[in-house]
């Protein structure tokens, strides 16, 4: 149950020192519902996010140089913002109260023109969104937009937690309740009502997450939030389909299936003897490697492309009930096709991604077009990698006008 916590004075006073926005009647101060404190309020700058994509993203100048300048002439809109990290009421998977983090970005200059909800495709606890404040997320707001990005269950406030891979309803239900802390937080410390339509977007693990949101909104439409663009590049919408295609090759270039099976496990209750289904020097740090404590491009280098080195494959079989447990438990994270979008869909994905097979995005693809809903579906040649990129300067594109 969330508790009502007044606003502190001094909450006042930095409403006139971090804000000027113009001679608009300010709206009073109401009780904290969801929102539980504002831990730090520091400034980000243009240039500090862009250097967080390009560390992020681990790309170079070369690569974002066809779009940096879209970037920078739409940032001339608001190239300094306020950087809230904030702590609020939500749930982990399981339904248990827990007070989690987030960041709310808000552009200093000028009316926003808008709200854009990024889900965080950083799993690893170091790189949360409110431990790296200039991250990819900021970037795709900095053009006069208020930015909300939650760390999610496992990483910042909540980070003693393991990383719960692919609970789309627990992802969509905390990023949900932190856009309510930040409507607390954009009312007590701005004056201003949060502008009530959103864009949202992910990449990566977090584009399924995303849709998730978009669909979570739908669902509740007592939130009164429209959701008028979704995002979306290289997801994995079928999670099972994406073991089976790394069971069937024995490769995979991003190992994040063992992660998967940790937080399954652990937050599943199902029991697996983790040292059965896993092998070699995985055994030995699973502990460390599968949940957030490492980032995942260094667990690939340490385990390989060689999932035989890494699994035991004789666990996947249909004939053991537990790989047969585990596998009902991944299905059911298949995004539900029980809800047709209004808004715009935009989906990405590489037709040689070698971290998620494209079969996901064509599923999900293919239902939207036979409910009529009119899908800008884009595939890129390239990696995984270049697909983000891609999807990131049409963004820009059309966010930066």
């Amino acid at each position: 149950m969330c508790h009502s916590i007044f606003v502190p004075f001094f909450l006042c006073l930095q409403l006139l020192l971090i804000s000027c926005e113009g001679d608009e009647a300010r709206l009073e101060p109401q009780p904290y519902q969801v929102l539980v404190n504002i831990q730090s309020s520091t400034e980000i700058t243009f240039d500090e996010g862009l250097q967080g994509l390009i560390d992020q993203g681990r790309v170079t100048e070369e690569e974002i140089a066809p779009y940096k300048k879209k970037l920078n002439t739409g940032a001339m809109r608001a190239r300094v913002y306020n950087a809230h990290v904030v702590t609020y009421h939500t749930t982990d998977p399981n339904g248990h109260p827990v007070v989690a983090s987030g960041v709310v970005y808000y552009p200093k200059t000028g009316k926003p023109r808008g709200v854009i909800e990024a889900l965080s495709f950083n799993k690893y606890k170091a790189q949360c969104p409110s431990k790296m404040l200039a991250n990819i997320s900021l970037m795709q707001g900095m053009a006069g937009f208020i930015v909300i990005v939650s760390d999610l269950i496992g990483c910042g406030a909540t980070e003693d937690m393991p990383v719960p891979y692919f609970y789309h309803d627990n992802v969509a239900k905390v990023s949900a309740d932190l856009r309510q802390a930040a409507t607390e937080l954009v009312r007590n410390v701005y004056g201003r009502p949060m502008p009530s339509w959103t864009l949202i977007s992910g990449y990566s693990l977090a584009a399924s997450e995303a849709w998730a949101l978009a669909r979570y909104y739908d669902k509740h439409p007592e939130l009164d939030v429209h959701v008028n663009q979704v995002w979306i590049s290289g997801g994995a919408y079928c999670p099972v389909a994406v073991m089976d295609y790394m069971l069937n090759t024995q490769y995979s270039e991003y190992p994040f299936i063992p992660s998967v099976i940790y937080s399954i496990n652990h937050y599943d209750s199902l029991g697996l003897d983790l040292n059965k289904v896993f092998c070699g020097e995985l055994v030995e740090h699973y502990e460390e490697w599968c949940t957030g404590n490492v980032p995942m491009l260094e667990v690939a280098q340490l385990l390989g492309p060689d999932i035989s080195q890494y699994l035991n494959l004789e666990f996947f079989n249909d004939d053991n009930e537990d790989y047969r447990r585990l596998r009902a438990s991944i299905e059911r994270f298949t995004i539900p096709n029980d809800w047709i979008p209004t808004c715009d869909v935009h989906i990405y994905h590489a037709s040689d991604d070698t971290y998620v097979p494209i079969v996901c995005a064509n599923e999900l693809v293919d239902y939207l077009r036979s409910v009529g809903v009119q899908t800008d579906f884009v595939v890129t040649e390239g990696n995984h990698l270049y697909n983000g990129l891609v999807m990131a300067s049409d963004m820009a594109e059309v966010l930066y006008k």
